[in-house]
């Protein structure tokens, strides 16, 4: 059966032939154009400007945030006394403290600790006796009376916006010389729901 295919229009006499029109191109798979992908992107992008703006604000908010919302400080304290004792070669430190409750409730001590550190690096820790040794060690020692003052203990409850002065004693493995020579004398007074306190001198 003959293909159907519609003839070539014969020129008119005195006409010029009209060539045939050329079959399209056969299409190149191995080159696809890729202008209009990459042309995309920058209508799809967002401007540089407006992005650095609004980073920038979400910095600001967030040191906002953070300054406001950090730990505020309940108890403010100084070490104002050290008087010491020699004890066999042990050392005995009397050391007076004033504490000031700058928040309007009441602060509640639950431990004291102290930490000397001598001149050659070395640490020694120790531990604030009950209230009822406290004046026993004071009368043992007249040396510590130069740092006497009201029982720093634990239990102790400091009112709202009260100032407190009080002292306690520590011992020490070192001699007297060793702990005048001291590098830092530190002390640890924790409170219940609150951040402990450290106090340190030279």
């Amino acid at each position: 059966m003959p293909e159907n295919t519609a003839p070539n229009p014969q020129p008119k006499p005195g006409q010029p032939a009209v060539p045939a029109p050329a079959p399209p191109p056969a299409p190149e798979y191995g080159h696809v154009p890729m202008s209009e992908e990459f042309d995309k992107a920058k209508w799809t992008l967002p401007p540089i400007v407006p992005v650095l703006i609004a980073f920038a604000a979400v910095v600001v908010v967030v040191v906002i945030v953070s300054f406001g919302n950090r730990a505020k400080p309940v108890i403010k304290g100084t070490i104002t006394k050290v008087a010491t004792a020699d004890q066999e070669g042990n050392t005995m430190a009397a050391v007076q403290v004033k504490l000031d409750n700058v928040i309007d409730k009441q602060l509640w001590i639950s431990n004291i600790d102290s930490e000397l550190e001598t001149a050659d690096g070395k640490k020694y820790t120790d531990h604030a006796p009950p209230i009822s040794d406290i004046a026993q060690y004071f009368q043992a020692f007249p040396s510590l009376q130069e740092a006497k003052a009201e029982p720093l203990h634990e239990e102790l409850k400091i009112p709202p916006r009260t100032s407190y002065t009080g002292a306690t004693v520590f011992s020490f493995p070192v001699d007297t010389k060793s702990f005048d020579q001291r590098k830092s004398l530190t002390l640890r007074i924790q409170m219940y729901d609150q951040s402990p306190l450290v106090i340190k001198m030279p």
